[in-house]
């Protein structure tokens, strides 16, 4: 299978909200009672929580008088580190490039949380059964050959969805075909080993709530590289401290064999 991917072009964006309308009556999430322009609006990725699996960002560029807008949701990294933190498999990246998560199988560690890099997990606090939450590409839609339903609604083609090698090509052609427009810099191509959502900005990806200063290694292999030392260092450990039981009985028994003989010779 053909792996996707998406391209969000921010210099589309026009902060509609469609695509949020649109995953939130796909995947029948509640209601989003926050208002876009209330307050700081929503800036950055703890924003999200469990009814919102993506979000529009946006600043205010008043020296120009207009809007800069982004995105946020799961970025499907081609080596998830919340799949190889999660103790129950609810996680896995399928074929297509998704990452999708089983909440049958999520026993509300959040483990998934602590590893995601672009903090995008959520956990829905208020539920009597809590679970993990995050944007699953649509993955349901993938296996019918329907494209995400974020892309699908874009009056704007901000979004864009294809073969993951295509979308590539074409976020670096428009950033060649327009160097002014674009940072030069495709979001999401050699972030923690790269991922399957693309985006491009007019702006510094940190100022529209972007998480950034990310290294190109994938995160699974730095904590492999730690990890694989763990079985060792835990049966050195307790061969030591098997050693140290041993020891103090022996200790133990020669104690009390001496108070038996004492007693024995006080007779």
């Amino acid at each position: 299978m053909v792996e996707k991917a998406m391209i969000q072009d921010n210099t589309r964006c026009i902060g509609c909200r469609a695509c949020m309308v649109a995953c939130k009556e796909w995947n029948d999430l509640g209601p989003d009672e926050t208002s876009f322009f209330g307050g700081n609006g929503y800036q950055n990725p703890r924003d999200l929580d469990a009814n919102n699996y993506t979000l529009i960002t946006y600043r205010e560029k008043p020296e120009e008088a207009e809007w800069v807008f982004g995105r946020l949701l799961c970025m499907h990294c081609a080596h998830p580190a919340c799949a190889s933190a999660c103790p129950t498999g609810a996680l896995q990246k399928l074929a297509n490039g998704a990452v999708e998560l089983n909440k049958w199988r999520c026993i509300g560690c959040r483990y998934c949380m602590q590893a995601c890099p672009f903090v995008i997990p959520k956990f829905d606090f208020d539920s009597p059964f809590p679970k993990v939450h995050k944007c699953t590409f649509c993955s349901d839609r993938l296996a019918t050959d329907l494209e995400p339903a974020c892309a699908k609604v874009c009056p704007t083609n901000a979004i864009e969805f294809g073969d993951r090698d295509e979308m590539l090509v074409e976020a670096k052609r428009r950033i060649a075909d327009a160097p002014g427009r674009y940072v030069p810099h495709v979001y999401g191509e050699k972030e923690v080993g790269g991922t399957h959502v693309f985006h491009l900005s007019s702006v510094p990806f940190e100022k529209i709530g972007y998480e950034t200063n990310l290294p190109e290694e994938p995160l699974p292999n730095l904590t492999h590289k730690t990890m694989r030392f763990v079985p060792s260092i835990f049966i050195a450990m307790l061969s030591v401290f098997g050693l140290l039981a041993w020891i103090m009985k022996r200790r133990l028994q020669r104690t009390e064999e001496n108070d038996e003989w004492m007693s024995h010779e006080s007779y």
